[in-house]
């Protein structure tokens, strides 16, 4: 679908609607004031405008252009400064295994959206300049202002959990003719149920050490980011690895808090005395708690509030969808194919920093200071 231009505003209907604003706002004299002052600017504004249009002829969306290139220009550490998060509803799951049922259930979705972009917009058609950036794509730290990339050919999600950083697979294509489709229920259940089996990840296997890293100041990311690729070896395959996926999933080991306040505060921060599970590079995080509640983060350079909330909304109807029933009727034979997809159960990602020099100051506190009382 081809995507419309962003209108030129029109001076006069900005003013109108700027004044009509203002006089609910504003007492008798203050805008008595404004209107003066606006009929003395008249001809600067007039030139303004002028401008405005000259500098957006023949730019598609040169609204979303401008928001963006700002955004990636922002420096501060991207937890702190950037990131949107959101709680989704409860889920009708229940058991013992609710946690990695629903993270089932969402990565599930989430594929369906990817493969399927036209199910965010509903009955009524939409531009896509943001939506097209949300799967898939990754802030990448740059040393004079970041870079947002996309990876159209990544089948697969991250998972961060106490065991390390696990690749799962959650979409596939039959032939180099068919498209891409969601990878069956079971297929990404199985390979959970699998990373979840480990033990505490050992410490170049420890997915805090390049989540912690990605919410430090960005410049301080990128040299470091730099001194990895350089370096080669598995970090920089894992960490490739990392920023291609489609979306990052965290499985959280406590239950979500009682407070929303605080709940909002825990996805976009995490625990306060728990290591960082949050890879905030990717655009889309996803969390899902013990107790089977779950959370998104959005990276709000690649969207905007009203597409987070739309993504949140469909991803949340098709994981509670009647899709999900299949979840525990498949459940048997983990780690084979239900479908022929040939599956394969994840082993943890390495990340050994030997030899590269990582900030001394430690996440937790970084973000301990940042959350809500």
């Amino acid at each position: 679908m081809a995507l419309p231009d962003y209108p030129i505003p029109e001076l006069d209907v900005t003013l109108q609607e700027a004044s009509r604003v203002l006089q609910l706002t504003l007492n008798p004299d203050q805008y008595q004031h404004y209107k003066t002052a606006l009929f003395q600017q008249r001809d600067a504004l007039q030139e303004v405008q002028k401008h405005l249009k000259e500098h957006a002829f023949g730019r598609e969306n040169w609204v979303t252009e401008e928001f963006k290139k700002r955004l990636l220009s922002c420096y501060d550490p991207l937890p702190t400064s950037t990131a949107i998060p959101s709680v989704l509803p409860s889920t009708k799951l229940k058991g013992e295994f609710v946690q990695i049922e629903r993270a089932t259930a969402l990565l599930w979705a989430a594929a369906k959206l990817y493969s399927e972009p036209w199910l965010v917009e509903g009955d009524v058609p939409t531009e896509r300049t943001q939506q097209s950036q949300v799967f898939a794509a990754s802030r990448l730290p740059g040393k004079g202002q970041d870079e947002l990339k996309t990876y159209p050919d990544s089948l697969h999600a991250i998972l961060t959990c106490r065991g390390g950083i696990f690749q799962i697979q959650i979409l596939w294509k039959q032939s180099s003719k068919e498209s891409l489709s969601p990878l069956p229920l079971n297929d990404i259940y199985a390979q959970l149920m699998h990373a979840m089996s480990h033990p505490e990840a050992a410490p170049e296997q420890d997915s805090s050490t390049i989540c912690g890293l990605s919410s430090l100041h960005r410049q301080t990311w990128h040299s470091v980011r730099m001194d990895i690729l350089k370096e080669g070896g598995e970090a920089a395959v894992s960490l490739e690895m990392m920023e291609s996926a489609i979306l990052a999933v965290s499985l959280e080991d406590h239950p979500a808090p009682a407070d929303l306040a605080e709940i909002l505060n825990t996805v976009r921060l995490g625990e306060k005395d728990g290591r960082c599970l949050r890879y905030y590079d990717k655009v889309v995080n996803l969390v899902v708690f013990k107790d089977g509640q779950a959370g998104m983060l959005f990276e709000h350079c690649a969207l905007d509030g009203m597409v987070a909330g739309l993504v949140v909304e469909r991803l949340w109807q098709l994981s509670e969808s009647e899709n999900r029933e299949i979840i525990n009727t498949q459940t048997n034979g983990l780690g084979t194919s239900s479908n022929g997809t040939g599956t394969l159960l994840p082993k943890p990602l390495k990340v050994p920093l030997k030899g590269i020099t990582v900030p001394n100051q430690s996440v937790p506190s970084l973000l301990q200071a940042s959350h809500c009382p």
